[in-house]
């Protein structure tokens, strides 16, 4: 058995392996730019956790270190804050129920009125 190599069966090869190459360089520069991608979304984490980090340790003092006074003195504001709280709703909804009554009065006055001038009208026409 001879193995012969024709000018068109080279040809005919060498473009096949060109295009295997093609695809081959095409999926490997893909496949990097995927990788790079995800490398850099990672350094970006890393720098997001890093800023987190720092900010986390820079805070100012916790409750735990305050004295005691300072906390019965924000205790003792929190109490004060409360009861006037309670009192402004209290007298709001004081206010609201006399203007609710004060409307209630003069509507019935008007509604009272208008029965005293129908029935003067009903007189009249009588």
């Amino acid at each position: 058995m001879d193995i012969t190599f024709t000018n068109d069966g080279l040809i005919g090869i060498a473009i096949i392996f060109g295009v295997v190459v093609f695809i081959f360089l095409i999926v490997r520069e893909i496949r990097l730019m995927r990788t790079n991608n995800r490398k850099l979304e990672l350094e970006l984490e890393r720098e997001k956790l890093s800023i987190l980090k720092q900010d986390t340790s820079s805070q100012g003092p916790s409750m735990l270190r305050l004295g005691e006074d300072k906390l019965t003195s924000m205790r003792e504001l929190e109490d004060i804050n409360v009861s006037l709280e309670s009192d402004i709703f209290v007298k709001q909804k004081l206010v609201e129920g006399r203007i609710k009554k004060l409307e209630s009065m003069i509507k019935a006055e008007k509604l009272d009125r208008m029965l005293t001038k129908i029935k003067d009208e009903e007189k009249k026409i009588l």
